[in-house]
């Protein structure tokens, strides 16, 4: 099937540029109302209508385009809604389930049809593992737990409860009685921890037939633990034995920390990261999708299982929860699981039917190919891309790999650990785990060179806060490869999550575009570097108004791309610069002296 995407059925190129870097937005706030972006959850998602623009500029329809990173495969959804050929590459099991079930077209009626099955069938038996009862004696369920760990006062001795008692600082947490100050991060107040996770408020459904309110909220009570545990007991003799993955969860290589990951043991298996009765839920769940379901219909309610996990595991915090790092809250939600199960069937469903409104079941087959593979090593001929849109590793940002088993041991697959493009967090003091990531995109990234077309554009997403690894992209991609450098656009992008030190926000997340050159080109395979300082020619103008650390940092990156100097500046090298040169506010704010 790839020889046929990649083989243009007219004689004419499929290689394109009318895209114009001045004017281009790439914002991506309107996310939050698509549905398709709502839906799958995946670390540093691109949002496909700005990969739009870009397929738009450079391919003609019928070209095909590349993404050899593809994650949840958003390139693949911008590439057909341009009516562009789209070969998708990941070697991550937990990415290409995302992006096959994204694409894989399905029978709404028989979705729904199974859904009402499920849900008539289970309901009862699951909701039964959250048995509880309203002040006022009426039956019904818990749908959220909220637990917390509890520390001992060390002026009081009282018990100190973490839920609502935090003080608006960083770990600091009051006592009621005494009003004693805890930091739980201080190591003499980490030894004043007496419980873990301990179930304090329950918000529940009630089952019970009554005029008025549906539902109730409040304190959990001894009884309702006895009598949890009770249950949990019963539920574990009767369906202990149906299977849950041992996979252990690898040791936080990325953020090298004593201990590992917070909240939870370093030699912790992935069903350790559920409550006990969620685990007990989601094995009843998952044996019933492989016992009563087949083919699609079992794909579709596979997937809608495995986007469940995050929302149905300890890594929630009381409103929302962090995918990017292994993480157990001291304070925390505990969801029932038919209830994440039935809103995230709810969601997936609606993109779904979005996306085949817009894409013909057709048009998937004849113009997608996926495939599970190394990106070091693309199963593709020489010369037979249109286009490359890429957003890969940043450096040691997100552990894609360890953070994808927590999926892929459900789907009873294996992550290759050993061959992810990764380095650790702490790479800005070693400067040979910046080499060792170049040399790991340098293979993935000359595959892209040799597979593209002469001429043939390849876009890079890429966003880092540190100038060492924005060097060694740029040695890579133009001294190491041959790419010709043709524009960087700045992303406003809402959906990043890297944080930084200095006025806490990020230097951009930005859109690179380079060329791979014709054999007919005179090619200087070395940059053209221009040996000046960019503090030379910075536009002092630009300081007129007032500016943040980060958004000159960001100015001075498209600058040094687009002036082909030397190197971009280590943040204390711009700072001692702006002092200099600038005045400075009580906001952090940079403004040129008069």
């Amino acid at each position: 099937m790839t020889e046929i995407l990649t083989k243009n059925t007219e004689n004419e190129s499929k290689i394109s540029n009318t895209f114009n870097a001045d004017n281009v937005s790439l914002n991506d706030k309107e996310r939050l109302r698509n549905p398709i972006f709502k839906a799958y959850g995946y670390p540093s998602k691109i949002y496909y209508p700005n990969i739009q623009k870009y397929i738009q500029g450079y391919t003609k329809e019928g070209g095909v385009v590349l993404d050899s990173f593809c994650g949840s495969g958003t390139t693949g959804i911008a590439a057909l809604l341009e009516n562009r050929k789209a070969i998708l590459v990941d070697n991550s099991p937990n990415a290409i389930h995302i992006t096959k079930n994204t694409f894989v077209p399905v029978n709404i009626e028989q979705v729904e049809k199974a859904f009402k099955k499920l849900k008539r069938d289970l309901s009862e038996v699951i909701n039964g593992l959250y048995k509880t009862k309203t002040v006022n004696g009426l039956n019904g369920y818990a749908e959220s737990i909220i637990t917390s760990n509890i520390y001992s006062c060390p002026n009081c001795e009282n018990e100190i409860e973490l839920h609502n008692t935090s003080t608006g600082k960083r770990s600091e947490y009051r006592c009621n009685k005494c009003g004693f100050v805890i930091n739980i991060s201080k190591d003499e107040h980490k030894e004043r921890l007496t419980e873990r996770r301990k179930p304090v408020e329950v918000n529940l459904r009630i089952t019970d037939i009554v005029k008025g309110k549906k539902t109730d909220k409040r304190p959990v009570t001894v009884s309702d633990i006895e009598d949890w545990e009770r249950i949990i007991e019963q539920y574990d003799q009767k369906y202990g034995h149906l299977w849950s993955p041992d996979e252990k969860i690898i040791y936080n290589r990325c953020y090298p920390r004593i201990g590992g990951w917070p909240g939870f043991p370093i030699d912790s298996a992935v069903s350790d990261l559920f409550p006990k009765s969620n685990l007990i839920a989601l094995k009843i769940i998952y044996n019933y999708i492989e016992e009563n379901m087949e083919n699609e219909i079992q794909e579709f309610f596979m997937f809608v299982f495995t986007e469940s996990l995050f929302r149905s595991s300890k890594r929630l915090f009381t409103t929302s929860g962090i995918k990017n790092v292994y993480h157990v809250p001291p304070v925390g939600k505990e969801q029932n699981v038919l209830t994440v199960f039935e809103r995230k069937y709810k969601t997936i469903l609606k993109a779904k039917m979005f996306l085949q409104e817009q894409i013909e079941s057709e048009k998937v087959r004849e113009n997608l190919e996926i495939i599970k593979n190394s990106a070091n090593q693309l199963p593709l001929e020489d010369n037979s891309i249109d286009y490359a849109f890429i957003d890969p590793p940043y450096g040691g940002v997100v552990p894609y790999a360890e953070l994808n088993l927590f999926y892929s041991a459900w789907l009873k697959e294996k992550e290759d650990i050993e061959n992810e493009v990764i380095i650790p967090m702490d790479f800005e003091k070693k400067i040979e785990y910046v080499k060792k990531w170049g040399k790991q995109i340098e293979k993935a990234f000359s595959e892209v060179y040799r597979v593209l077309k002469p001429g043939a554009y390849f876009t890079v997403v890429f966003q880092s806060k540190f100038n060492d690894i924005w060097n060694e992209l740029r040695d890579l991609m133009i001294n190491r490869i041959g790419f010709q450098y043709v524009n960087i656009v700045g992303n406003d992008r809402s959906t990043t999550f890297h944080t930084n030190h200095l006025n806490d926000t990020n230097p951009q997340s930005a859109f690179i575009t380079y060329r791979k050159p014709t054999p007919d080109e005179l090619v200087q395979l070395k940059l053209n570097i221009n040996d000046s300082s960019i503090f030379q020619s910075f536009p002092l103008e630009y300081l007129i108004e007032k500016r943040s650390f980060r958004e000159i940092q960001s100015h001075i990156i498209n600058l040094v791309h687009e002036q082909e100097l030397d190197s971009i500046p280590s943040d204390k090298e711009i700072l001692d610069w702006l002092k200099a040169v600038c005045d400075i506010d009580g906001e952090d704010k940079f403004t040129l002296k008069k």
